[in-house]
C-alpha cells in the first residue's frame, strides 16, 4: 500500500512538473536553437528535454523534502499540518481513521488485530478471511467478535461485521500470514491450517475491556 501509494504522488508530481516546463522549454529550446544551430529541433527532443527536467526537479525536491523532514523544522512543519487536518470537521475524521489504519496495517503484529478467524462472508457456504479486533457484548449478554474481513489486494479496505462467538472459527494462521494471502490474492498461504478452540473467560473479557 505505501508503495502505490508513493507511485501515485510521484507519478502526479512527475505530470505537475511536465506541464509546468512544456511552456517553458518549449520557448526556450528553440532560441537556443537558433543561436547555436540552423535547423530547426525536432518535437521528439522537445519531449525528451520537458521529461529529463522533470525528473531532475522532482528526484531534487524529493531530495530536499527527505532533508527538511529529518530535522526538527521539518518534524515541525508536519505536525503543523496535522493540526490543520484535524481542524477540518469531515476531512478530521478521514484523516485520523485513516491514519489509525494505516498504521495498525504497516505493524499487523501488534495486539490490534487478535487472530486470523474464517467466518461465512459474503453468503452461508463460502469462508472469508478476517481479523479479529476485539469482542462486545449485547444488552441480553450475548456476545459477538468485532471481526475485519480485508477486501484483497488492498487490506487497508473491507468489512466490519459483528459475529457471533460460536460462528467465528479460529485459526493457528498468523497475522502475517493472513496479510499475506490477501495482498497476494491467496497466492502466498500455507499448506494448511488448524482450527483452534477459544475459552472465553472472565479474565480474558477484562483483558480486553482494558485493551479498548
Amino acid at each position: 500500500m505505501p508503495f502505490i501509494i508513493s507511485l501515485l504522488i510521484i507519478q502526479w508530481l512527475f505530470n505537475l512538473m511536465a506541464g509546468v516546463l512544456q511552456p517553458i522549454v518549449g520557448r526556450v529550446l528553440p532560441r537556443l536553437a537558433e543561436l547555436l544551430i540552423t535547423t530547426p529541433i525536432p518535437d521528439v527532443y522537445l519531449r525528451i528535454s520537458v521529461t529529463t527536467l522533470s525528473v531532475i526537479l522532482l528526484v531534487l525536491l524529493l531530495y530536499v523534502v527527505g532533508v527538511i523532514g529529518r530535522f526538527v523544522v521539518g518534524k515541525r512543519l508536519i505536525t503543523l499540518g496535522e493540526k490543520v487536518f484535524l481542524n477540518i470537521p469531515i476531512v478530521r475524521t478521514i484523516y485520523s481513521s485513516s491514519k489509525q489504519v494505516i498504521k495498525s496495517m504497516a505493524m499487523p503484529d501488534r495486539t490490534m488485530f487478535k487472530s486470523v478467524v474464517l467466518v461465512e462472508f459474503p453468503r452461508p457456504g463460502l469462508k472469508a478471511i478476517g481479523f479479529l479486533t476485539g469482542f462486545i457484548t449485547d444488552s441480553e449478554g450475548k456476545k459477538y467478535c468485532k471481526i475485519f474481513i480485508p477486501t484483497s489486494p488492498n487490506p487497508t479496505t473491507g468489512f466490519f461485521e459483528l459475529v457471533p462467538v460460536e460462528e467465528a472459527a479460529h485459526t493457528d494462521i498468523s497475522i502475517e500470514e493472513g496479510f499475506k494471502m490477501i495482498i497476494s490474492g491467496g497466492v502466498v498461504s500455507p499448506e494448511s491450517f488448524k482450527y483452534i478452540e477459544q475459552n472465553y473467560n472472565t479474565a480474558q473479557e477484562k483483558k480486553d475491556k482494558n485493551h479498548s
